[in-house]
């Protein structure tokens, strides 16, 4: 296992099962939008999975590990698409991952046409050219539609996906009706959401919804609070991450 800390990188404990990922902070760390998303996923046991926009593997690792499923990681970062591997293989899950240094664009040509059982992804929330902070080309890439933009991403996933096939994604609230128009002219059909709250007291920021290709109509709405007045986790999202 290549677990040895190279320049710039960072080892961090997962507080699960002895779970742990090395990450480049002056590139990019995952969130907890990403761990959330991972464990509101519901992935069936030897399902195959594909992870668009992988990152340094937080995706793949958690639902590879918890899910006991074959996950392909698609990164097109190739510094990202190497932490993806080495936290794979730090975590005895090589044989489990497989990790594509391609642009989603490309994932149905690569990975092939309706394969998937689920497609999860945790994409950047921002427009390409929005806000006014200039970031390096590496971290902007994460937060920005700099090489993919939203409507790209949802008909790679339509592509990739089985019929009845799912997709999970989380996104800011603002763009959820572009979310789910962008998903149903793909044919995927949104049958739920979940606002996420941070606290009760806030607005939801952030959504996960599921999609299923071909699915029928029906959409159910929940909710999620993160945090309580006192600003300790809530129990519902405690078990939903699983910390132990």
């Amino acid at each position: 296992m290549d677990y040895e800390l190279r320049t710039g990188e960072r080892l961090d404990d997962l507080q699960y099962r002895g779970l742990r990922l090395l990450q480049r902070p002056d590139l990019y760390c995952f969130t907890s939008d990403a761990v959330l998303l991972a464990n509101m996923a519901q992935v069936d046991k030897g399902s195959l999975v594909a992870d668009f926009g992988s990152g340094s593997g937080i995706i793949s690792v958690l639902v590879a590990f918890k899910r006991e499923c074959k996950v392909v990681a698609v990164e097109i970062q190739p510094i990202m698409a190497e932490l993806t591997s080495r936290n794979a293989a730090l975590n005895g899950l090589s044989d489990d991952i497989e990790v594509k240094c391609i642009d989603i664009a490309d994932a149905p040509k690569v990975l092939g046409k309706c394969r998937f059982d689920s497609v999860i992804c945790n994409p950047p929330y921002f427009r390409s050219g929005s806000g006014s902070v200039r970031l390096a080309p590496e971290v902007a890439i994460s937060r920005h539609e700099s090489t993919c933009d939203l409507g790209g991403i949802i008909a790679g996933a339509a592509a990739v996906l089985k019929p009845k096939g799912k997709l999970y994604m989380i996104h800011k609230t603002e763009r959820m009706a572009e979310v789910i128009s962008s998903a149903s002219a793909a044919g995927l059909e949104p049958k739920s959401i979940t606002l996420i709250y941070p606290k009760a007291n806030k607005d939801a920021d952030t959504f996960v919804i599921c999609c299923v290709k071909g699915g029928k109509a029906g959409l159910k709405l929940s909710s999620l609070i993160v945090y309580d007045e006192c600003g300790n986790m809530t129990e519902q999202a405690e078990k939903l991450y699983g910390k132990e």
